[in-house]
């Protein structure tokens, strides 16, 4: 059996074993967690927020405790069109935007990176085939992808989580692809396929570690894209009757002038989220993926 010899890498030049090399430069730290916290610590905040609002929430989100639209009757954010507290809804309401998105956000990216390393390794056919379903894919609008499957399928997490990776693999893909492209030719993937390694081996080993970053860097758009569809889902009427800071949107439109609080505490809800949490990924990469 032949050994592999050890490569002599460079900082600039990867590993030929396809790892990643540690930084013995004692110039270039790596960040810990005290200088991770001031840009962590909001993110946070706004997903905790959002995971535990239902158990703060004063009220039952569903009872009637106030008259319609009264923006005072001792509720902090008053009452919506049916007389429910608007600040137990807002409470109650984001949970839905931070674990289906997360669930589509993960599945979407794990898909598109597989199609498209294998379109940029293998290429020929395979990278034609793929392509040309990219480009069939990427002509559909999101929200039209979303509707026909809620109409189809009803409102479920699994129908969430397909109109996300239907309308976003063909994105991750042609990311992973081009990525792929850069590296497929270096000198420790041809070493690689010179001892023996096999397409799977050598994708997973030598090329995937490379491509970590470029991917990451998209998976924040795709997060941002997931929030909005799942809060888009709520605010054309799909999904049950839990508060949904995209239905309370909807449902409030009509009282905006007598209760602006109730359309625009969730919209506020929804842009803080979408915001926080992509610049969170974007730190996160730029701070500790090589």
């Amino acid at each position: 059996m032949t050994a592999r010899t050890p490569a002599t890498t460079s900082p600039s030049t990867p590993p030929a074993d396809g790892t990643r090399a540690r930084d013995h430069d004692a110039a270039t730290p790596r960040p810990s967690a005290r200088t991770a916290l001031p840009w962590l610590l909001p993110v946070a905040v706004v997903v905790l927020f959002a995971l535990v609002g239902p158990w703060l929430a004063p009220h039952d989100p569903a009872r009637i405790t106030a008259t319609p639209y009264d923006p005072g009757a001792g509720l902090p954010l008053g009452s919506d069109g049916d007389g429910r507290d608007v600040w137990s809804r807002f409470l109650a309401g984001g949970r839905p935007l931070v674990l289906v998105p997360l669930l589509a956000t993960a599945v979407t990216t794990l898909l598109g990176t597989a199609t498209g390393v294998l379109a940029g390794y293998l290429g020929g056919r395979v990278d034609a085939l793929l392509s040309r379903l990219d480009t069939l894919l990427l002509a559909l609008p999101p929200v039209l992808v979303l509707l026909v499957l809620m109409h189809g399928w009803g409102y479920r997490t699994l129908t969430l989580v397909t109109a996300v990776a239907v309308t976003g693999v063909p994105f991750v893909s042609r990311v992973a692809r081009a990525a792929t492209a850069q590296v497929v030719h270096a000198g420790y993937v041809d070493q690689a396929v010179a001892l023996g390694d096999g397409p799977v081996a050598v994708m997973a080993r030598e090329i995937l570690p490379n491509i970590v970053r470029p991917v990451l860097a998209d998976a924040g758009t795709r997060l941002a894209i997931a929030i909005s569809l799942t809060a888009a889902a709520g605010f054309l009427g799909f999904g049950p009757d839990s508060p949904n800071w995209g239905a309370m949107i909807s449902e409030n439109m009509e009282g905006v002038t007598l209760a602006p609080w109730g359309v625009a505490a969730p919209a506020l809800g929804l842009a803080v989220l979408t915001v926080s949490v992509n610049l969170a990924l974007d730190r996160a990469i730029a701070r500790f993926v090589p």
